[in-house]
């Protein structure tokens, strides 16, 4: 055993002169000693699940070398919270806590994700400490803070935690209407973050990862649900517009609330929504703009917007959005050739949207299958393109099919008779060009 242990004392002093080994296995030959020594023997008892004699070995090797793995401190932490289910006295119970909030510390400053070792600092005093309401919130605000731009830093998991340890702290002090702003805040990072790292499994093409965020979605929307209301959310947000209309990241909470909870018809959406456009012009404002005017029957001026935002955007979800919006503007404006070009242009970004848009074109060529007609009105011929637009938009996208049929029925009625097809010198089959701004060839089909 000495000659062993002579040995292994030889190996480590040859191999600390190099930092990186330094950094492993200790500052100095006997932690590192201490390291490899006291690794083994807790991982022996570790896979034993006998926690109770692996705690002295792991913390002496959590001692001896900090920066040797990871491992470390996930096994530590299962370790002590083990350890805290089986102590004798609340005493004891309360000093392993303690030691356990005391290790993600000591993570961080080995392996960083701080944002992340904060938010288990606050799930796991969530559970042990329930009655510190306060306190969970606080840290996870400050993991929320700590996580970087869109919250890129932080694990979805912990962004409804975060929104939940707000509601449960409000809660425990009675908060009234008045003091709802940091549930809202909360709610704001949360879904901001959420969407953001869902937009990012759908680009990717991640749609395990895409599930489990649609259901922390769904979760932060279920704590926020009974708040969100417009008669509460605008009492909330109405006098800090007031004091400071031209905040953008203000603007950009209110906007963003009130779309999401269906309050775009307030004034207070109107007003923040012009201002955040007017100060900071964006894809999502220009956006909202859009949907604003066309809530109040401007399409031709939400088309504009819808076309900005369309131009601003720089995602494919966002681009077939807006880019379906600006057509169906375009179409209620009567701009049917603009439209039609619209409506082919959101596949670009969309495949799955290519029934819909043809199904609009062939709505528009039935609208106009009078204005359009020839031979003093009695040749419809838009009708037949219509039927064409709608039966291809049927086979591309079958959950369109009652639709597309009833749009048939309908193209069907306006076909010339068989009787009459001989005054005016057409055919059954024979190949005929609708004019009009519709300029499209079609078939002959008789009644």
């Amino acid at each position: 055993m000495k000659k062993i242990l002579t040995l292994l004392m030889l190996t480590v002093v040859l191999s600390i002169t190099t930092k990186g080994f330094a950094q492993q296995y200790g500052e100095t030959p006997k932690d590192s000693i201490d390291c490899i020594m006291n690794n083994s023997l807790y991982q022996e008892f570790y896979k034993q699940k006998n926690y109770k004699d692996a705690y002295e070995p792991w913390k002496s090797a959590v001692k001896a070398c900090p920066n040797n793995h990871v491992n470390l401190y996930i096994r530590g932490a299962v370790i002590l919270k083990n350890l805290i289910v089986q102590a004798k006295t609340p005493q004891d119970q309360q000093k392993l806590i303690d030691e356990l909030m005391s290790l993600y510390d000591k993570r961080t400053i080995a392996f960083g994700q701080e944002a992340n070792n904060i938010a288990r600092k606050a799930k796991d005093l969530s559970e042990l400490r329930p009655n510190e309401k306060e306190r969970v919130y606080n840290l996870y605000k400050e993991a929320a803070q700590k996580s970087g731009e869109k919250g890129i830093e932080l694990d979805d998991q912990y962004k409804p935690l975060y929104l939940k340890a707000c509601f449960d702290y409000l809660h425990s002090i009675s908060a009234n209407d008045e003091q709802m702003s940091p549930l809202f805040d909360a709610y704001d990072f949360s879904s901001d973050a959420l969407e953001f790292s869902r937009k990012q499994a759908v680009e990717a093409g991640d749609d395990k990862s895409e599930r489990k965020i649609a259901d922390y979605l769904a979760a932060t929307e279920q704590i926020i649900e009974p708040f969100a209301s417009c008669d509460k959310i605008i009492p909330i947000y109405q006098p800090k517009f007031d004091r400071d209309p031209n905040d953008v990241e203000l603007l950009k909470k209110i906007t963003t609330n009130l779309e999401r909870k269906g309050c775009t018809k307030s004034d207070l959406f109107f007003t923040a929504t012009e201002n955040l456009h007017k100060l900071e012009p964006t894809s999502r404002s220009a956006f909202m703009m859009g949907q604003m005017l066309a809530g109040k029957g401007n399409t031709r001026g939400a088309a504009t917007y819808f076309k900005e935002a369309l131009d601003k955007a720089d995602d494919n979800e966002t681009k077939a959005k807006a880019c379906m919006l600006w057509a169906q503007m375009l179409m209620a404006s009567d701009q049917y050739a603009a439209a039609r070009s619209a409506f082919y242009q959101v596949s670009n970004y969309d495949k799955s949207k290519e029934g819909e848009g043809l199904y609009y074109i062939a709505t528009m060529y039935l609208s106009s299958a009078a204005s359009c007609a020839s031979h003093e009105g009695k040749i419809r011929g838009a009708a037949w393109a219509a039927y064409d637009k709608a039966a291809r938009a049927k086979s591309i996208d079958p959950s369109l099919a009652d639709k597309c049929e009833s749009l048939m029925r309908t193209a069907v009625g306006q076909w010339p008779t068989t009787e009459s097809a001989f005054f005016y010198e057409i055919a059954n089959g024979q190949s005929y060009t609708v004019g009009c701004w519709i300029g499209e060839s079609t078939t002959v089909r008789l009644r």
